[in-house]
Order: C-alpha cells, then sequence, then structure tokens
C-alpha cells in the first residue's frame, strides 16, 4: 500500500459499530491517528501542480511569503517543501505524534503547527485566518456530508479575498468504490482482502464525476479541476483522484 492508502487505511481505525453516533466516528479517528503517519517525501501531487499552475499560472511561488494551511498536513513533508520555497507555511492534523514531528522538522516555527478537533465546526479559525492558499491533500474526503459542509465553510472563512484552496477527492473510478456499500451521510463503507492489504471498516466520501467536484466546492469559483491516477497491483486498480484549485471571490 503506498503511503497515501496507508495514511487512509488507518483512519479506518476509527470506524462506526451499530448504535454509533457520527461524533464517535470521529472521535475513533482521532484515537486510531495518535500512532501517527511518517512520509519523508513530498508527493508528485503537491510538487508539478505547485510548479504548473501555483507558481505559473498564479503567481503564488513564496517569494512574498505568502500564508498557507495544509489542512491534515500529517508528518509536514508537503509543509516543508513550501517552507524552502519561502512561504509562511501552518499545519494541523488530528494525530498528535505528526504534529511533533512537524515541530522537530522544522523548529524555527515550531508555533505554525497544531493538533485539531476530529469534527469540523464552520466557526474554526487557525492561526488567525487570512490564508493565501489552503490546502487538503488526501485529507477532505474521510468526513460525512455535514461536516464536510462545515469544513468548506470553515475555509472559505479563513481565506483572503482571491484566496485559493487546493484539494483532492477520491473518486468512484477508484478501486476502493466497488468495494464498498452506502453508510449513509455521504460516506460508503469499504471492505475487502487482497494479499497485500486488507481493509476493514473504512469510511470514505467518494466524489463521482466533475459535476459532483464543483458541489462539494460550490461555495469557491473554479481555476482548475483534474485528476491523477495509478495502479501499481493488478489485483487491485485505479487509485484515481480528483484534483481541485479553486478562487474565493474577490467580492
Amino acid at each position: 500500500m503506498d503511503a497515501a492508502n496507508v495514511r487512509s487505511a488507518r483512519i479506518a481505525g476509527g470506524s462506526l459499530t451499530a448504535g454509533d453516533t457520527m461524533e464517535d466516528y470521529l472521535q475513533g479517528n482521532h484515537d486510531y491517528w495518535q500512532q501517527g503517519y511518517e512520509a519523508e517525501n513530498v508527493e508528485s501531487f503537491v510538487f508539478r501542480p505547485y510548479g504548473r499552475i501555483l507558481k505559473a499560472e498564479l503567481g503564488l511561488d513564496g517569494s512574498r511569503h505568502e500564508r498557507l494551511l495544509d489542512f491534515g498536513c500529517g508528518s509536514g513533508a508537503s509543509l516543508q517543501f513550501f517552507k524552502r520555497k519561502g512561504f509562511d507555511v501552518y499545519g494541523v492534523d488530528i494525530a498528535v505524534p505528526d504534529i511533533e514531528r512537524c515541530q522537530r522538522r522544522m523548529p524555527d516555527c515550531a508555533d505554525h503547527f497544531a493538533v485539531i478537533d476530529p469534527k469540523p465546526s464552520a466557526g474554526t479559525v487557525f492561526f488567525g485566518g487570512n490564508f493565501d492558499i489552503i490546502m487538503g491533500i488526501q485529507a477532505f474526503y474521510y468526513f460525512p456530508t455535514d461536516d464536510f459542509q462545515a469544513l468548506m465553510q470553515s475555509i472559505y472563512n479563513q481565506l483572503r479575498p482571491g484566496g485559493i484552496i487546493w484539494a483532492t477527492m477520491i473518486g468512484t473510478k477508484c478501486w476502493y468504490y466497488e468495494n464498498s456499500v452506502d453508510a449513509g451521510n455521504g460516506l460508503r463503507e469499504v471492505r475487502f482482502q487482497r494479499p497485500r492489504v486488507s481493509v476493514d471498516r473504512y469510511f470514505i466520501q467518494f466524489t463521482s464525476s466533475e459535476e459532483d467536484l464543483l458541489a462539494k466546492f460550490h461555495l469557491f469559483e473554479k481555476v482548475h479541476v483534474g485528476y491523477y491516477d495509478a495502479c501499481y497491483h493488478e489485483d487491485e486498480g485505479s487509485d484515481f483522484h480528483y484534483f481541485f484549485i479553486g478562487r474565493k471571490p474577490l467580492k
């Protein structure tokens, strides 16, 4: 399992059981993630969009120390990449070990990282808000519809006018979808066994199309929609993810 999918499967540790509330599920995510997730290198679906879109098209290259928040930052590989470019970086995650790794990795800005509540709130503001960029790479699709909408409102509020949201969402073309069933409130439960990996009680909000993607991010003006994909095992299948870059309207 690649780093992104290992991180995803671990989130399954906080799973719903009969009679549980959604808050129980989110608390389960929090409890499970205290083991942390280590990743040393920035992913290609992070550094390529930086060069092709943020820098080349939008002029966001770090030279003006633009404020960038990584929601679900993990151990900070992406943030370290952007910090080296000159960005003023901030990160939040539900995992204490990951935030501690960020602080060790970037001790000169250790106060720019924070552990957050697993349940989003529309009124939440991180580090004073007013960000130029908020990114959520393989982090937003673990929320049910209600919490996802609250999170999008929070992100909208925290972006400066004209600020950029950069997000990925797992698509129904991903092989996980065919191994899932409806779990309610926008989530599907994924279960499968393969020689390499088994997933049990894993909950995802899938995205079915570009139209569905745009509806999820309707608060923002579309800048670009794309996708990335990979298949490393013939008995598994596509890792298809949608890619969205949007802008908070100036007015």
